[in-house]
């Protein structure tokens, strides 16, 4: 189910239209989006390293990642808005939330269940 694990991600870009059709600020969008497939795409190489480390270090790793991806989403935020404009970083801001909240979703629903 490839698709469903990156919904998050085929949202963003076919919403881009539409979004970009009712008004909504390109440039956050195309930063809000642009970083957030970014980090995604770094957090794929991730978890895969951190796969085939041990328990102790995977969790290290993991979450090293997570404040990491937080913290750089949250300059992106605060460099568009700095530098475009107000609506511009509320773009962005709407962006990485709706995208976070549909990754939490996917995640939520697809992880393995324990008995």
């Amino acid at each position: 189910m490839p698709l469903l694990r990156y919904l998050d991600v085929v949202l963003i870009v076919l919403a881009a239209p539409i979004m970009l059709l009712i008004g909504v600020s390109a440039t956050g969008y195309a930063v809000g989006g642009g970083s957030w497939i970014v980090l995604r795409a770094i957090g794929v190489g991730i978890d895969r390293y951190a796969g085939a480390a041990d328990a102790r270090a995977e969790i290290g790793i993991r979450l090293g990642y997570m404040l990491c991806r937080l913290f750089a989403l949250a300059i992106v935020v605060i460099l568009v808005r700095q530098g475009s404009g107000k609506d511009a970083g509320l773009a962005a801001l709407s962006v990485i939330v709706f995208a976070f909240t549909v990754q939490l979703a996917v995640g939520a629903v697809t992880r393995p269940r324990s008995r």
